[in-house]
C-alpha cells in the first residue's frame, strides 16, 4: 500500500491511519473543536474579506481547484476524456448544493477574472498560463496566509492526536 492521493490503496491506508487519530480527537473533543474552529473563521473571515463577501464565488472556485489539483497530481491523466480538470457547472452545483444558476453566475464573474475559462464541452476549467494558474499568483497572499493557519492548526492538533 502507498500513501499516493491518487492510489486507491492509499485511501485505504490513509482511512486506516486516521482511525487512531479520531479516537484521540474524541477524547480531546473540546481542545480539537476549539482550534478547528480557529482554523476554519480566520481562513472563511480572510477569503470573505479578500472574495468581497462573497464566499459562494470561494465555494465554487474551491470545488473546481480541487478538481484541477487532482488532475495536476494525478499519475493516470486520462487525456482522452477532455480537458484536464474540467467540470460541468451541473456538477458543480451538485457538489456545492447550490443552484446550477448561481454556479453559473460564479463562474462568470471568476472568468472576468481570469481564474477560469470554460472550455469547448461547456464544462470549466482553471486558467493556466506558462504552466502555471493565474489563480494561484493573484491569491499568492491569501495562500500564503492560509499555509501558516494550516501549520498552526497542524501544531496544535498533532499533539492531542497521540
Amino acid at each position: 500500500m502507498t500513501d499516493d492521493p491518487s492510489d486507491p490503496a492509499g485511501a485505504d491506508l490513509r482511512q486506516k491511519r486516521a482511525v487512531p487519530v479520531q479516537e484521540a480527537f474524541q477524547r480531546n473533543y473540546a481542545q480539537v473543536q476549539y482550534h478547528y474552529v480557529q482554523f476554519l473563521t480566520e481562513h472563511l473571515a480572510d477569503c470573505a474579506r479578500v472574495f468581497s463577501g462573497d464566499l459562494t464565488k470561494v465555494l465554487v472556485l474551491a470545488v473546481l481547484g480541487q478538481r484541477h489539483i487532482e488532475a495536476q497530481t494525478s499519475v493516470q491523466k486520462d487525456r482522452a476524456s477532455g480537458p484536464s480538470g474540467a467540470m460541468s457547472a451541473s456538477r458543480i452545483a451538485d457538489v456545492t448544493g447550490l443552484s446550477r444558476e448561481t454556479v453559473r453566475r460564479k463562474l462568470g464573474a471568476l472568468s472576468e477574472l481570469g481564474w477560469v475559462e470554460q472550455v469547448a464541452d461547456r464544462r470549466w476549467r482553471i486558467v493556466v498560463v506558462d504552466g502555471a494558474s493565474t489563480l494561484r499568483r493573484d491569491l499568492k497572499d491569501l495562500d500564503r496566509r492560509g499555509l501558516q493557519r494550516l501549520a498552526r492548526l497542524y501544531c496544535a492538533l498533532s499533539p492531542l492526536a497521540d
